[in-house]
This record gives structure tokens, sequence and C-alpha cells, in this order.
């Protein structure tokens, strides 16, 4: 069952529209749905009050998808703590798109702004376009980012992607902003792309595979050799099965990574970053 959200106006001040999601969605009517709340400025409106609204909700949130359409840049919170179902984004939207996602899918048909699946628990993101600065980060002064799920981004990335990131897989067709994975704690990350520099501050475990070049890593990062390396192999054909258009080369599995560890201004320094030795070569 699939419910069509239309956003009726542009937006003058941005909205806070966390209760579109489909376990707000699911067993109500239109009418309903029309009722739930939705926040702008210090008004609490209803959502009839933006969107115009059709179709019809499932039971349950896995029986729901939600379609959005309209400049929805000024849209926040869509998909927040989402806990099944699928939402269709059909171009640009707001911020904290998917944050604190536990389960389903999310599509977004355009680019997305900050904080894209901050906190992110589990569950599937798509973004077609870019995605702002700290996408599947965590809120400042947190300890933990994103914590399960699979994001992909097919265009490019911010600053500090990633950052206190502990579980889950994040996967960019495009470019990295600086200061990506800082302070990260476990979960991997495929750069198809370069990698802006600074990455991996403060870092105590996780993984980066770079197809592309670094701009620069600090001095408390140091190489452990170069050689062939199963494990990005694996990686490389995960993304590829499930986005073939993220990496239109072939790389060999004979294909040599330069390994590097840190950061070792931290205590037991267990990150690995992976970058391709004949991208190192080309850099000298």
């Amino acid at each position: 069952m699939t419910v069509n959200l239309t956003l009726k106006t542009e937006l003058d001040l941005p909205i806070e529209a966390d209760t579109v999601t489909p376990s707000h969605f699911a067993g109500k009517s239109l009418e309903e749905i029309g009722k739930l709340p939705v926040l702008q400025g210090n008004q609490m409106l209803e959502l009839k009050d933006f969107f115009d609204i059709n179709g019809e909700a499932g039971e349950t949130p896995d029986d729901t998808e939600i379609v959005v359409e309209g400049d929805l840049k000024k849209v926040k919170m869509i998909g927040k703590g989402m806990n099944g179902g699928k939402i269709t984004v059909n171009g640009d939207v707001g911020m904290y798109l998917g944050a604190e996602m536990i389960a389903g899918r999310i599509h977004v048909k355009g680019s997305v702004d900050a904080w894209a699946a901050a906190e992110m628990v589990g569950g599937n993101i798509q973004i077609e376009g870019d995605a702002a600065d700290r996408i599947c980060a965590g809120y400042r002064g947190s300890l933990e980012g994103m914590m399960g799920g699979r994001v992909y981004v097919a265009g490019n990335v911010g600053r500090e992607a990633a950052s206190q990131m502990r579980k889950g897989f994040l996967a960019v067709k495009g470019n990295v902003g600086e200061l990506a994975a800082a302070k990260m704690q476990g979960g991997t990350i495929v750069v198809c792309g370069n990698l802006a520099e600074r990455p991996g501050v403060s870092a105590k475990k996780g993984m980066i595979i770079v197809l592309g070049k670094i701009d620069s890593l600090i001095p408390t990062y140091l190489p452990s050799g170069t050689s062939e390396r199963e494990f990005t192999n694996y990686f490389i054909r995960y993304v590829k099965s499930r986005r073939p258009d993220f990496i239109s080369e072939e790389i060999p599995s004979s294909e040599k990574w330069v390994k590097y560890m840190g950061d070792f201004a931290e205590g037991d320094p267990r990150e690995e970053i992976y970058v391709r030795a004949k991208m190192m070569e080309h850099e000298s």
C-alpha cells in the first residue's frame, strides 16, 4: 500500500516532519495521517497543512510505502526513527533524513542535506545525488554515530562523514570531504572517488577502502606494507553487486594495496586505511 505526499507550496520556514514514516502511517486512514503533528518554528501544525495526501496505508509498517514529492529542501527529519517499510523521495530533501533509522528502506532520487543517517541503527538508504556534511555521524557531543545499516551515495559527500561510526557500511561513488571517520570506532567505508585530507582523526577501529587518492593523512598514521588484500576485493565485489554503477573499472584480484594503521595518538589503534598502491605511486 502506498501513501503519496505532495508539498502544496514552497516553504518559507523549514518544517520538522519526523512523523513521515511508515510506522506513523500504518493502520491509519488518510484523515488520521493528515492530523499527524509537524513542527514549523514555534508552532505545532498538521501534516495536511503542508501536503496533499492520497493513497492508502498498509496495516503494518512493512506493508506501507510513502512517496514524497515537491521542493523538500526545507523539510527535515523525513524517516527519522523509521522502523520498517519504504520511503521514496522524488527530489532533494532537507536535514536529518533517516536519522536514528532502525529498519526499512529509503530511496532519495536527489541530494540530501546535513546529518542524513545520523546515528542510524539499521536499514538501507540509497541517495542518488550528493550528501552534505556529517552523513552517518553522531550528533554533537554524542559518543556514537552510525551503529548499523547500509548507506549508498551516488554523488559526493561533505565534511565529517561517519564521525563516531561504530558499525555499519557506507559506500560513496564520488569524493568524500575532509575529516571523514573522525573518532571512528568500527564499521566499513568504501570511497570510490577521492578522500580529502585528515581522515580518521582520533579513530580507534574500523576500515576505510579508497579507490582514488587520499589528499593527506595525519602523521599519526603509519604505513604497514603493500600487498594483495583479498578482503578488499570482497568489499569491491559487494559494492558492485549492490550498486554496479559505483565502480565502472575492473579491479583485478592481484591489485596491490597500501595499508595504513592509526590513529597512534589513541591507545591500541586498530583503524585501517587501504589505498591502491598505483594511486600512491602516481602521487609520488
